[in-house]
């Protein structure tokens, strides 16, 4: 459904050398698949996502969607593609002077449907993402959630064949985030749509996708099936996304009555430290939690461990050789 073939991206800045933002990327998206491609900020996943819907074209290389070489298209070709191509966003993207119901109508009267098929569609899609009872409100009236499930119902008003995803749920929180997911998931079992998702928490990679694509500088560096890139992950980046996620996956919060102690490690280190961590996490004897939720560019990552001091000096006493307490702080090095 989804092909990029040998694809390079370059950027001219003026007099200065072009800035590469993608390199000779092979990647194909099967048809009703989810796939998921995950990396740090600038690692070219906009980009990518970009040149699918056509609105960059590759320095090299050919992006082909649906058997269309999209990079190859005229303009009336191009803007009759892109209406079987459907996007959703970060921030939800919605005309804030239009109600819930002229948002989603938005792109059937670019189309020029006839009113009272745009009516019939748009109370179908409103009904599906349960805003029937919102249809006349505008998006300042709205719940994050309910931003993304207008721009969800935008979307698929021309009943697209691909579903690009623009680190959907990254403005969400956890529970309206995993509502969404799970929405995106029914309407790819439901209508058989391909849906390409950016994102930089493997969390929802985990959740929702078939396979990943690991990127990073421009290049993808890992990729393959979910379950087999998070049990033998290869990639330093990768093994970095693996481990934050085995911490936040813990669902730590901090103790409410005893204070916390934050361990500072170096990923080759990680692994010999969460085998005394994770069985205690796994028992609810203690919590974890990543600060600021991101593994730092060096490669380290910092962790509060709550829970009764007993049990929290006990599990350092087992990682005592690599522990060093400063200013209430455990370093681990």
């Amino acid at each position: 459904m989804i092909q990029l073939r040998k694809v390079s991206k370059s950027f001219s800045l003026g007099d200065s050398q072009p800035v590469q933002a993608l390199a000779d990327v092979d990647l194909e998206v099967q048809k009703g698949e989810i796939f998921g491609i995950v990396g740090r900020s600038g690692a070219g996943k906009s980009t990518l996502l970009r040149l699918v819907n056509g609105l960059e074209t590759p320095t090299s290389g050919e992006v082909v969607v649906d058997g269309q070489v999209i990079s190859s298209l005229g303009e009336r070709e191009l803007r009759a593609a892109r209406m079987k191509i459907g996007m959703i966003f970060q921030h939800f993207n919605l005309l804030w002077s239009r109600t819930v119901r002229e948002n989603v109508a938005f792109p059937l009267e670019v189309a020029g449907r006839p009113k009272q098929e745009i009516r019939h569609k748009v109370d179908g899609l409103l009904e599906r993402m349960g805003l029937a009872d919102r249809a006349e409100a505008y998006p300042a009236q709205l719940s994050g959630g309910q931003k993304q499930r207008v721009g969800i119902a935008r979307a698929l008003a021309n009943d697209p064949r691909v579903l690009l995803c623009d680190e959907a749920t990254s403005a969400l929180d956890p529970e309206t985030t995993s509502s969404i997911l799970e929405l995106l998931k029914e309407i790819n079992r439901d209508t058989g749509i391909s849906l390409l998702l950016i994102t930089h928490e493997m969390s929802v990679v985990q959740s929702i996708c078939r396979r990943v694509a690991v990127m990073d500088e421009g290049r993808i560096v890992e990729s393959g099936d979910v379950e087999s890139v998070f049990r033998q992950p290869s990639h330093p980046l990768t093994r970095q996304f693996v481990r934050q996620l085995r911490v936040e996956g813990t669902g730590g919060q901090d103790s409410p009555s005893h204070g916390n102690t934050v361990i500072r490690c170096d990923f080759p280190r990680w692994d010999q430290v969460w085998k005394v961590l994770g069985p205690a996490v796994s028992s609810s004897r203690v919590t974890l939690r990543t600060l600021d939720g991101e593994v730092d560019e060096t490669g380290w990552i910092s962790v509060q461990i709550g829970g009764e001091p007993g049990e929290v000096n006990r599990l350092l006493d087992q990682i005592r050789g690599h522990v060093e307490l400063v200013e209430g702080k455990a370093h681990v090095s």
